[in-house]
This record gives C-alpha cells, sequence and structure tokens, in this order.
C-alpha cells in the first residue's frame, strides 16, 4: 500500500469537524525539514529519518488544512512530538506510509493516532496484546486479525494521554470495546482506573486506522 492509495480512500471519509489529516511518503528528503527538526534525527538511523521526514511533511499538510502557517515540529527526548503553540495532533507510520491528525487545542484536548496494515499478527504476540474477552467480543475475526485491530487502537489511547499524564504503561492497562467505540483504563495509571477514552477505528484501504478524541470541555466533536 503506497501514500497515494490510503490518501485517495480517505478522502472518502468524513473526518470530525476541526481536524486536519494528511498522509505522505516516508522521505529522504533533508529540506523538508526544519533545522531544529535535523538536529533531532542528526543520529537516527536513515529508515528513521524518513520516517520523520515524512511524518513531519503529513503534519504541516494537515496543519494547511485548518489555515495554520507551517512550523517546525522537533521532537523531545523520548520522541514525542513538541507541537506549535496552539496546535495539537498526533503523527503515526506503518512501513513507508505517514499519516497525522492534527488540531486546534482550544477545540480538543487529546488526539492519538496509530495506522497498522491490517493483517494478522504473530500468534505468539497476541496474549500480550488482548485478554481473552477482548478478542473474544471480536468473534467470529480471527484472533490474530482482532489482535491486530486492539493493538492499533491501544497505540493510540496511549499517544493520546502521554503529553497530557506523562505516564508509561503496557497493553494490560487498557481494555478496548470497539464495539461501542471506547477504550478503558483498568489499571491506576494515566487518566485512573475507569477512565472512558472514545476510539473511533476505520478499515480503508486494506489498513487500520484508530483515532482516540478527546474533546476540549466545552466542546463536543462535530461529525
Amino acid at each position: 500500500m503506497d501514500a497515494a492509495a490510503l490518501r485517495q480512500a480517505l478522502r472518502t471519509v468524513r473526518f470530525p469537524d476541526g481536524l486536519g489529516w494528511a498522509v505522505r511518503e516516508a522521505t529522504h528528503d533533508p529540506d523538508l525539514l526544519f533545522p531544529e527538526e535535523r538536529a533531532a534525527v542528526a543520529k537516527a538511523i536513515p529508515t528513521r529519518v524518513a520516517e520523520f521526514a515524512g511524518g513531519r511533511s503529513a503534519a504541516r499538510a494537515a496543519m494547511a488544512r485548518l489555515g495554520l502557517p507551517p512550523s517546525a515540529i522537533p521532537a523531545r527526548p523520548d520522541r514525542a512530538p513538541v507541537w506549535p503553540a496552539g496546535v495539537i495532533g498526533s503523527i503515526s507510520h506503518a512501513g513507508p506510509v505517514c499519516l497525522a491528525v492534527v488540531g486546534r487545542r482550544d477545540d480538543w484536548e487529546m488526539i492519538g493516532v496509530d495506522l497498522e496494515p491490517d493483517r494478522p499478527m504473530a500468534a505468539e504476540l497476541v496474549p500480550e496484546i488482548a485478554s481473552p474477552e477482548e478478542l473474544g467480543a471480536l468473534a467470529p475475526l480471527p484472533e490474530t486479525r482482532a489482535a491486530t485491530r486492539i493493538f492499533s487502537a491501544k497505540e493510540a489511547t496511549y499517544k493520546a494521554q502521554y503529553p497530557v499524564t506523562g505516564a508509561l504503561f503496557g497493553f494490560d492497562a487498557m481494555r478496548a470495546n470497539l464495539q461501542i467505540g471506547r477504550m478503558n483504563m483498568a489499571k491506576n495509571v494515566g487518566l485512573g482506573r475507569g477512565a472512558a477514552l472514545p476510539m473511533w477505528q476505520l478499515l480503508v484501504a486494506k489498513h487500520v486506522i484508530s483515532l482516540c478524541l478527546c474533546a476540549s470541555k466545552g466542546q463536543k466533536p462535530r461529525y
């Protein structure tokens, strides 16, 4: 799957109002990066640099959809993006394809996105990702396929909450309920046991796209 095919498929999707999205290919073109961004990957391997450049290019294109000017998006030591003032967003990579979703901080409290090929996960990894109950809820989907979708949803949720809480935790700290579009915290970490986060998952162009979107107080997502 190339970036152009995924981009074309996403043009048929109605994203919530107030979000900008864009898809770009991973690239080794250094001219796409601001100086502070190049510094962030100065010692990285070529594959990481290409993903980073493609992701930043996608993020700036997503910002342009909201009428925002191009700006540097450097990285913290933990590799989390440093968004421009007033902007919130998330970036994901799947092989050579990079997807970014952004919004204004006035509208969104948390945004997390994950992009994965919609294919079976290695069977030995499944128990690390999902409980039997989570997998069974997606039956008759084979467990290895269900685990990929649960993995994507948990990745998006983790990325959404991390800038707010700074919490590190494993997959077992979350419980996915994808049928009703929700992720619940099962341990007292991050946002706390019982916290519920909305989950929006798309199956397009042989990819799984998971979005965890929490509107700012006083705002409601508009579809």
